[in-house]
């Protein structure tokens, strides 16, 4: 499918690609994109493969030293968007989230089928909290509070 011409994108200036035009996305196999109807055929029709209730992982949860002095860097990975980055002394967690749902609801969202990487009760003083945005897999309200406390 040849891409449309159409006016240009105030916020991208950059090069078109083969699904994007400039200015609008498209399937490039010229496949016309799906209806909402669709989605919601597929998303109650239940052929869908079953998320796994729990994956244990292959490494043990981490027990990580209380401080990294110096030059020396050590970075645990604790779950998908979070890391604990330690370095001159000082304890960098990202994106923290211990919760068991990535959604606003205990009940409903995406749940986690491993435990972090490090076990919460486990974290040395933390000095500084990076979140990189505000989605639910990155920004855990409940996460953040318990850190404050």
């Amino acid at each position: 499918m040849a891409a449309r011409k159409t006016a240009a994108n105030r916020y991208y200036s950059g090069p078109p690609s083969d699904h994007f035009d400039g200015a609008l996305f498209f399937n490039p196999d010229g496949q016309p994109p799906g209806r909402f109807a669709d989605l919601l055929k597929w998303q109650l029709n239940g052929q869908r493969s079953k998320w796994p209730a729990s994956d244990a992982s292959p490494f043990p949860q981490a027990k990580p030293a209380t401080r990294v002095e110096g030059a020396a860097l050590e970075v645990t990975m604790v779950g998908h968007s979070t890391l604990l980055v330690q370095t001159a002394g000082l304890n960098i967690l990202t994106d923290p989230v211990w919760s068991l749902r990535a959604s606003p609801l205990s009940f409903a969202g995406p749940k986690r089928i491993n435990a972090p990487g490090i076990a919460f009760a486990d974290l040395p003083p933390i000095d500084l909290v990076l979140v990189s945005h505000n989605h639910y897999d990155h920004l855990d309200l409940a996460t953040l509070k318990r850190l404050k406390a």
